[in-house]
């Protein structure tokens, strides 16, 4: 259900909003920003632009609230997250999914020419944008990189419905964020932070949302969304909302009989834990092991593990960030045993380019003869 002071409901997205991308509307009427397409971005924006300036240029207050649930793939990390967002244009051009969630893109991040903002409701921890966990909501100007970022006290990536509000007051430049599993609008207040709007946002503007996924990838639904200006926004009302049908575990549908219960033994029960502590075991270990891919027997003198680079970059700090590359960041490192200087190259999993180039880098760097490198 969308409602938008002039409303808008669920059943009436397809006329009232601008999909692209992998953007759709549902056969149960609920808009889909994204699903489980990899390295793509959704765009969700009401139709006609939203005046934000009144006639003497002020920037106007706003209220935005809207009921949304983000689903990952079954036993899979959740995507990069759904943000709410006011932009020049409906559809925003040359945008990248992954970290970029679809409203930026690596050329031009950080550009006061963008005159995007947006709050993003994250579920995947980019170290790289300075990042600190996974499941935080924050205030994006202009860039991916957030002027703002708090926790968020449960998780976003439960598949229940979540209703958020935005709240703008113009004279004070304040932007408050709320956020609850709940119909009413709670007293307290997630996210506050100060905002000067009236050098981002243009006299009309489109309101809306978007999401992109990278390798890792999340539905992100909107069940309902109020917007009003100058004037609160109405609450929606959850019960009222149609039902997302959440993906089923393979549990069993019957319920374990009594007579089974009491007839497991006490050794049985212990072959069950002993066998599954020795599975945790082997699978941590297996994804702690690092993987050789078959041309790196070809390549190069010396390899070393990820820990060990990890440890020579300081846990991949921005201070020691030497520049960024088409495969990802280069950081300044030392080894640990030698006291060497070396430089890191971290692999992006945002990055276009495919594994054929990626070789072609490594097998160019593994020629060089050069007393530095």
């Amino acid at each position: 259900m969308i409602l938008l002071d002039p409303c808008w409901t669920s059943s009436a997205a397809g006329n009232n909003m601008s999909l692209d991308d992998v953007a759709r509307v549902d056969n149960n009427g609920v808009l889909r920003v994204t699903d489980d397409t990899t390295m793509a971005p959704g765009h969700a924006f009401y139709s006609n632009p939203i005046q934000f300036k009144n006639s003497s240029g002020e920037v106007m207050s706003f209220s935005t609230s809207f009921a949304f649930a983000i689903i990952p793939q079954p036993g899979k990390q959740g995507g990069d997250g759904l943000a709410f967002a006011i932009s020049p244009t409906k559809g925003i051009p040359g945008a990248n999914a992954g970290s970029y969630i679809g409203l930026f893109n690596s050329s031009n991040n950080g550009n006061f020419s963008n005159r995007i903002l947006a709050v993003e409701f994250d579920t995947y921890m980019n170290e790289e944008l300075g990042e600190t966990n996974n499941n935080h909501v924050a205030v994006d100007i202009n860039s991916i990189i957030s002027n703002k970022s708090v926790p968020v006290p449960f998780n976003l990536t439960s598949g229940q419905v979540i209703q958020a509000w935005i709240d703008y007051n113009s004279p004070t430049n304040q932007l408050n964020v709320r956020i609850v599993m709940d119909s009413a609008k709670p007293s307290s207040i997630l996210l506050s932070s100060k905002v000067d709007l009236s050098q981002i946002l243009n006299e009309y503007m489109y309101i809306g949302f978007s999401a992109g996924t990278g390798l890792l990838t999340s539905s992100h639904y909107i069940m309902g969304w109020s917007f009003n200006v100058n004037g609160d926004a109405k609450s929606l009302n959850l019960s009222q909302l149609p039902k997302l049908q959440l993906p089923t575990t393979a549990t069993g549908t019957k319920k374990n009989r009594g007579g089974l219960i009491v007839g497991a033994s006490v050794s049985c029960a212990l072959a069950v834990i002993l066998l599954a502590a020795l599975t945790f075991y082997i699978v941590r270990k297996m994804k702690r092991a690092d993987v050789v891919e078959a041309w790196e027997h070809d390549i190069g003198p010396q390899r070393f593990s990820y820990d060990e680079l990890k440890k020579a970059t300081r846990g991949f700090k921005e201070k020691e960030l030497l520049g960024s590359g088409g495969f990802g960041r280069v950081y300044k490192g030392t080894l640990p045993n030698s006291d060497t200087q070396v430089a890191v190259k971290r692999i992006s999993h945002n990055s276009k380019q495919g594994l054929r180039e990626f070789v072609s880098e490594v097998v160019s760097i593994g020629r060089l003869r050069h007393r530095n490198l």
